[in-house]
């Protein structure tokens, strides 16, 4: 019989037989993301090397400064005026309201669809039925209606 801190024990023996597996998926898991680290590093020296042979200039962030994508073009000075806050974001919404969107019925309709049986009958009493604060309340009128039997 050996002590329960004793290296030859079964339990132990399995111990360090699962710290051994872990830390070598920690090593693989270590090793795949170096790998990946190192590809991505030579991906972007290669779109350095590029960029400066055909003097194009690399921004990741071009997307941020780019007009938003929208069905209508919007014009710089309408960005820039409403950025600056000369022009409200109220009379945006007036000219697209103006406008009006055929497809808005569409989606509407769509939601409805959608949602029809989102509160019937039976949703409704599973829902009281269920409620925590309904049975808080049922509990206090039980116990109300105890008190006053008592009386």
């Amino acid at each position: 019989m050996h002590k329960s801190w004793h290296t030859k024990t079964k339990a132990n023996r399995l111990r360090v037989a699962e710290e051994k597996r872990k830390a070598e998926e920690e090593a693989r898991r270590i090793a795949n993301m170096q790998k990946e680290l190192r590809e991505e590093r030579q991906r972007e020296e290669i779109e350095q090397l590029n960029a400066s042979v055909t003097n194009k200039t690399i921004n990741k962030l071009d997307w941020m400064y780019s007009a938003p994508a929208s069905h209508q073009p919007q014009s710089n000075e309408d960005l820039e005026a409403y950025l600056l806050g000369k022009r409200d974001a109220k009379a945006i919404l007036e000219q697209k309201e103006k406008e009006g969107k055929p497809d808005e019925k569409w989606k509407a309709g769509l939601f409805a669809f959608s949602n029809r049986n989102a509160n019937s009958e039976k949703d409704l009493m599973t829902k009281s039925m269920e409620d925590p604060l309904a049975e808080i309340k049922r509990r206090e009128q039980a116990a109300i209606l105890a008190m006053q039997s008592r009386k």
